[in-house]
């Protein structure tokens, strides 16, 4: 997701808070090769990120040619579709020879020249980032070149809104030095390949994490590696269950691997002791009950990590409500299991029987914005969703087919109802239908919506951003909210006016699973910070409360800014109502700021870099800078250095340490940017 001038101000500012630009969300990495699988076959609700296997560089720095683009596009243009980051992984195994990254990373033409080639080529596939494979750099000036590859990538695809990740051994890394851990977003552990029999136990899993974690990796930049095939022979998963591996086993024949006890196990490691979990490789995985990323999905489900599709721990209006099946299996398996409350128990049918209806009665009519099914191994195949207001006349929410999963989520929906019902008619196993829990969520149909005092922005009506999604909300004013907001994500909103000088008031409609978040606001991408406030733990992603803050704005109409300075949380919408107003003198700073013009700032390119900068600030501008007069204002509004527009280069060595705002003039035109020092 590009991040064009707002983001590299807000990158900016990101660096001056120190605030690391990991994500609190558990991440689920897959990747699928070029040369193996079907985008079409990929379960993108279950995974956070894809990386693209591979990509590979030559000496000189420039890249060689992908191997089956198509397939790239493809995949791009269905994981942002389901709201999956994709990324390309550049490397792999390559028999063990690394000479084309060592003349790369050891030579600083050969470096930049790949660096650029790598942002081209993220912009010309739409990607969200860069995972960097290197097996491995040697100890000494190679570790040394690969830290400085890293900053430098790091630096061009941070200032993008981009993501850097990559890929490290098990254990025993140490010519990855300690300043990567700074750089990258996270870093996937490959604890597998350690010997051929017992090559990926659960022990060698908490060794991985261990060697890392106590070198320094944050818990947040930790993604333990499992593998979805055995050794020796690299036999995928899907093949070892066709020859009569046990699906809950973890040897066959002499071939170990990770079946899914273990696999969920791991998960809950990732959990206690990392951020996420990365497969190699989605396309060796099995399918329906017995697929092993399901198995890890299962588990982020019940931790509450999100995925793609965060659990929805708000209100579930199907709680031990009336509920009526067709038929029931043993006693212990009574229909009231599938709206308990708990994974331990469940609703089974008799066996081998085509159709089974299950039937809630939710006591009233709701709004019902999104169905959740949890399958035990009895999933159903084909089946049908359902809503009426008075348990006979029925219309239509989803019809399924060929459904695999163990999970349905159906998130967006605008059915209204009192029953909701699932009729199944084609059985996925050869028993019979099998549901943990059948869970319902939406919102009163006598609700009130929010206040309307000052003006209410609905965070979804954005003008441009960078990495946010929307999802259906089950707020008290419905619609959408926006979610799966990581650190350094923004949104934008335009023309937004304050009509006198003073003081406003500004809520935020906000949900947070854990908390830690914490949102600021600004005018003007980001040139005038307006400051930011601690969103706390609502107890889910879909349970509500307004948080607030008070902001001093001179009078005007401004582009108005949502930064996520940490992650963790969902916003509905933002109210901005005035308190009091003055006819006070603005600050000196105040004025500065005030003479950022938002018609002007974007329309002309004009750049300034490296940022933060030593010596020698640069500035690129589509137009030429003659006449024109450079300004540089401390965070007082000082100004501390004048001069005219002579060069596209000012030596800033003399000022100290520092954020700093450059204000280039040139006739009517005003154009700022900011810097640090």
């Amino acid at each position: 997701m590009k991040k064009n001038l707002p983001g590299k101000i807000f990158l900016a500012l990101l660096m001056l808070a120190g605030v690391e630009r990991a994500s609190a969300q558990f991440k689920v990495v897959g990747y699928m090769p070029s040369w193996a699988g079907d985008v079409n076959a990929i379960q993108y609700s279950k995974v956070t990120h894809i990386n693209y296997a591979f990509l590979n560089c030559n000496g000189n720095g420039t890249l060689q040619g992908l191997d089956n683009p198509g397939k790239l596009s493809s995949l791009v243009s269905k994981g942002h579709a389901n709201g999956v980051k994709v990324m390309i992984s550049v490397g792999g195994w390559n028999d063990g020879n690394t000479d084309n990254f060592e003349a790369m990373a050891g030579n600083s033409t050969n470096r930049n020249t790949f660096v650029q080639a790598m942002i081209n080529f993220v912009n010309q596939y739409n990607l969200d980032g860069i995972d960097i494979d290197w097996e491995y750099p040697r100890a000494g000036q190679s570790a040394n070149n690969y830290l400085t590859l890293m900053t430098t990538l790091s630096n061009e695809m941070h200032s993008r809104g981009k993501l850097l990740t990559a890929a490290v051994v098990g254990d025993g890394g140490s010519s990855i030095l300690n300043g990567v851990f700074n750089v990258v977003d996270f870093l996937n552990l490959m604890a597998y390949d350690y010997n051929d029999y017992q090559h990926s136990t659960f022990a060698y899993g908490q060794q991985s994490m261990n060697y890392w974690r106590g070198r320094g990796l944050p818990k947040e930049k930790c993604i333990l590696g499992v593998p979805f095939y055995g050794r020796p022979g690299s036999i995928a998963y899907v093949d070892l269950l066709a020859r009569g591996a046990n699906p809950y086993n973890d040897t066959y024949n002499g071939i170990g691997y990770n079946g899914i006890t273990t696999i969920k196990n791991k998960t809950n490691l990732a959990f206690d002791n990392g951020n996420g979990i990365m497969i190699w490789e989605l396309s060796n995985d099995a399918t329906g009950a017995n697929s092993l990323l399901s198995a890890i999905h299962d588990v982020v489900l019940t931790r509450g990590g999100g995925g793609t599709n965060p659990p929805p721990t708000g209100t579930n209006i199907a709680l031990n409500k009336t509920v009526t099946v067709s038929s029931v299996e043993e006693s212990q398996y009574a229909g009231n299991f599938a709206v308990d409350g708990n994974t331990a128990t469940r609703w089974s049918s008799v066996l081998a029987v085509d159709p089974q209806v299950i039937t809630i009665d939710l006591g009233k009519p709701y709004n019902i914005s999104e169905i959740r099914l949890l399958w035990e191994a009895a999933y159903a195949k084909n089946f049908v969703l359902e809503v009426s207001s008075d348990n006979a006349t029925w219309s239509n929410v989803k019809t399924v087919t060929g459904n695999t999963s163990l999970t349905n989520d159906y998130t967006g929906l605008t059915n209204t109802g009192r029953y909701v019902r699932l009729t199944g008619t084609a059985r996925g196993t050869e028993w019979g239908y099998s549901l943990y829990e059948f869970e319902v969520y939406g919102k009163d149909t006598t609700t009130t919506p929010p206040p309307t005092s000052g003006v209410l922005i609905q965070a979804e009506s954005y003008s441009t951003m960078s990495g946010v999604q929307t999802e259906a909300t089950t707020d008290t004013d419905g619609g959408q909210d926006v979610g799966w907001i990581d650190q350094g994500d923004w949104m934008a909103f335009y023309n937004i006016n304050f009509p006198v000088t003073g003081t406003y008031k500004v809520e935020y409609r906000v949900a947070s699973l854990n908390g830690g978040g914490r949102v600021s606001c600004d005018l003007n991408a980001g040139s005038i910070q307006l400051g930011q406030i601690d969103v706390p733990s609502t107890g889910g992603w879909q349970n509500w409360t307004t948080i607030s803050q008070n902001v001093t704005v001179n009078a005007g109409t401004y582009n108005f800014g949502v930064y996520a300075q940490a992650s963790g949380w969902n916003l509905n919408w933002v109210r901005i109502t005035p308190v009091t107003t003055t006819t006070k003198q603005t600050t000196r700073m105040e004025a500065i700021n005030g003479l950022v013009d938002a018609s002007i700032q974007g329309v002309k390119a004009f750049n300034i870099y490296p940022n933060p900068v030593q010596q020698q600030l640069n500035i690129q501008s589509s137009e030429s800078l003659d006449g024109g007069i450079i300004r540089i204002f401390d965070i007082m509004g000082k100004v501390v250095m004048s001069a005219r527009a002579a060069s596209n280069k000012i030596n800033v060595s003399s000022l100290t340490p520092g954020v700093y705002t450059l204000m280039f003039t040139k006739g009517e035109k005003k154009i700022t940017r900011q810097f640090i020092k």
